[in-house]
């Protein structure tokens, strides 16, 4: 019989809830009052011209220019003296860090408008149309229109870092970066998994990921909030706690997972647990 695997699908953007769409025809005595929110928004002019302001910041955006401003920015719009603009304004909620590459306007290829259009149809499906209010939901929206809105934001987005990415070699080291980082992470915790029956070191972690021992410990503690030798000890009293409430003798655990000492394992224990490996016995049932 065939074996089938399951692969867990890495998500690069998410979008987590859509706060509002605008979609403004703007004179040339336009004016957007001054706000600052704890959610991104990005505008794209489809035509005319508009000026954003951010922070100390004067931006003049044209006709299929785009502009993330990221959570708690100072900023508003206004009109370019004698022009008008039409504008399309999006605002969501993400905790995906790679938004924060988005430091300028872009001007959006056909590519990406064709993207962006797809939000526009299905915002469309979902809620009333002109967006110049609070969205409102259609009394029939299409099936999965809202839920398409959202999958067509991150699908932009992910486009955009793309492009950020063949034109940024920076982006792509940052990127590695962190990809490194958590491959290494898995790495060293599977190894330390694979030794709880026996002993392993820093130094012989260091040898075999080919990293030096101040290297991965400053790495692991920046993501997991303890170095290596630490978390292995916590690991090792997990799996005591295991073979404790299989009803192991707290001597016979002590020699399995590789304590110095049954003395010392029950020390370790009681600064993990505040409870000696004989009495936390006594609190399995």
């Amino acid at each position: 019989m065939r074996t089938y695997f399951n692969h867990q699908i890495k998500k690069a953007i998410i979008v987590k809830n859509l706060i509002t769409i605008e979609s403004l025809d703007i004179s040339s005595d336009f004016s957007y009052p001054e706000e600052v929110h704890d959610f991104h928004e990005f505008a794209y002019i489809d035509s005319g011209s508009i000026r954003c302001y951010m922070e100390d910041e004067q931006i003049d955006l044209s006709q299929s220019d785009f502009l993330l401003i990221p959570p708690q920015k100072r900023h508003f719009y206004s009109a370019i003296k004698g022009s008008s603009a039409s504008i399309f304004i999006v605002c969501f909620r993400s905790n995906s860090d790679i938004l924060k590459i988005f430091d300028k306007k872009i001007t959006l290829n056909k590519e990406l408008k064709l993207l962006l259009s797809d939000i526009v149809k299905e915002s469309k499906n979902a809620f009333s149309f002109p967006f110049n209010k609070k969205l409102k939901l259609l009394s029939s929206p299409l099936y999965g229109a809202q839920q398409l809105v959202e999958n067509s934001i991150e699908k932009l987005f992910i486009y955009l870092v793309r492009n950020e990415i063949n034109q940024n070699d920076q982006i792509k080291f940052v990127m590695n970066s962190v990809e490194l980082e958590n491959n290494l992470i898995n790495d060293i915790v599977s190894l330390l998994k694979a030794n709880l029956y026996t002993r392993i070191t820093l130094d012989q972690i260091s040898q075999q990921t080919f990293y030096s021992k101040t290297f991965l410990n400053t790495i692991f503690k920046k993501n997991l909030g303890s170095t290596i030798m630490q978390y292995y000890t916590y690991l090792k009293i997990q799996e005591a706690k295991k073979l404790l409430r299989e009803h192991v003798s707290p001597t016979t655990v002590s020699i399995q997972l590789g304590f110095d000492s049954p003395t010392y394992f029950t020390k370790v224990f009681k600064k993990y647990t505040n409870l000696t490996p004989s009495a936390y016995k006594k609190t399995i049932l």
